[in-house]
């Protein structure tokens, strides 16, 4: 809910931030969340172990670059360039929603991916 690292807060505190956004999420969209990717990828055993207790399943990235700032955007055609240079089997992206590049290049980036043979899927 407020994207602090993991292990740097108490298993109290934790819970209390994924469920504080679970209940956000499920009120808001009508969506019960069953994944949890951590704040910048930190995690420890106790934060593993917490997040699966609640009945989540972690979920990490294989990519990301420095989206994450709405006011410093690197451009659609260096944000494409970027992320298609990374492609590999198995990818997971991380692309922060409030990157305007990202939405920019979201469509040409999936065909591109497609058209190399790469299948695009969601975790279940």
């Amino acid at each position: 809910y407020n994207h602090p690292s993991m292990p740097t807060i108490s298993v109290n505190e934790g819970a209390e931030e994924i469920l504080k956004l679970h209940n956000y999420v499920k009120q808001n969209f009508s969506y019960e969340m069953t994944l949890f990717r951590p704040p910048m990828g930190e995690f420890s055993e106790r934060t593993l172990a917490m997040t699966q207790q609640l009945g989540y399943q972690s979920v990490f990235w294989s990519y990301a670059y420095q989206d994450w700032d709405p006011d410093a955007q690197i451009g659609a055609d260096a944000a494409y360039e970027k992320v298609t240079k990374a492609e590999h089997n198995g990818a997971i992206y991380l692309l922060h929603a409030v990157s305007k590049d990202n939405a920019e290049i979201l469509g040409r980036l999936i065909d591109h991916m497609r058209s190399g043979g790469y299948t695009l899927c969601k975790f279940q």
